[in-house]
């Protein structure tokens, strides 16, 4: 079983706040047909969060 860790947990949540705020943004400024390039980046940021594991501290 794997040990809870704030600070994975602090990151996958960065992760994600920082996706949404830049999409918000994307979106209020007209920019909308940036926002598949924005969720094809936070899908790879996902992806190599999981692969690589939390850390082993």
């Amino acid at each position: 079983m794997k040990k809870f860790d704030v600070r994975d947990l602090a990151l996958r949540a960065l992760i994600v706040v920082a996706g949404s705020v830049a999409a918000v943004l994307f979106a209020l400024k007209g920019q909308a047909q940036a926002l598949p390039a924005l969720a094809v980046g936070g899908t790879l940021g996902a992806f190599f969060m999981r692969r690589y594991g939390p850390s082993e501290e």
